[in-house]
């Protein structure tokens, strides 16, 4: 199967246009398929760990996150980016990391292999980060027992992509207020303690611009901490 070639425009400038939330969308499915396609395996690649209850990948269902990024002239840009995970090929990670170095390269990355290490046990693992100038990377995890491939996209602070976080996080809110409430037992009726817990819990997801603040701001959801608490992460980059 041929190995889809990656293209992008120059490094965008402050004020320079921006990519839309649509041509972020199509371009982390496109590095996405391109990196699994240079694997040479474009089988059973999951969304989440383990790998035996998470959903096949399908860009489909844009089941991505929002990286803060900085490199546009704007606090507020964002990155789209995601995870994809699939079964180790071999036992020795090193085949896996050589191949996607040699096809990053080929594009235009610049590859730097961050970690490379045994384990008393015989485990191995390879980290490698993946760099274009125009803010694209990867990042590849490959051990002894599991492949992961991290994709970011080029940075955008074009208003589509607020909006688009904004109607993602309103239908979370629609299906939150879908939810049956639970009906108090007899014991706690006139309780205050126990209505005072029930107006808190119902408080929490009272207003959907709540729902956006966590999704700006939820380190679990998002990649990338402040801007002024920067540290190393395992591929090797600053953050």
């Amino acid at each position: 199967m041929p190995i889809p070639a990656l293209s992008g425009p120059a490094p965008q400038s402050p004020g320079a246009p921006q990519k839309t939330i649509t041509q972020l969308l199509t371009q982390w499915a496109d590095l996405t398929n391109a990196a699994i396609a240079a694997t040479g395996d474009t089988q059973n690649w999951k969304e989440d760990v383990p790998l035996d209850k998470s959903r096949t990948w399908d860009p489909a269902a844009e089941n991505v996150g929002l990286a803060p990024c900085h490199t546009r002239g704007s606090d507020d840009a964002s990155q789209v980016q995601a995870v994809v995970y699939h079964a180790p090929f071999e036992p020795d990670p090193h085949p896996i990391a050589d191949t996607l170095t040699a096809y990053w390269e080929s594009q235009g990355f610049t590859v730097t292999r961050t970690v490379d290490w045994t384990n008393p046990s015989g485990e191995q693992s390879v980290l490698l980060r993946a760099e274009r100038p125009d803010g694209v990377f990867y990042g590849l995890d490959a051990s002894t027992g599991l492949v992961a491939i991290d994709v970011y996209t080029e940075c955008s602070a074009h208003p589509s992509i607020d909006a688009w976080a904004e109607k993602r996080l309103q239908k979370r809110f629609d299906q939150l207020h879908d939810t049956p409430t639970p009906t108090p037992s007899a014991s706690s009726l006139g309780q205050g303690s126990a209505d005072r817990g029930n107006q808190t819990a119902a408080a929490t997801i009272s207003d959907p611009s709540d729902l956006l603040r966590e999704h700006r701001d939820d380190p679990d959801k998002d990649s990338s901490p402040p801007a002024t608490d920067r540290t190393t992460n395992d591929y090797g980059w600053m953050w």
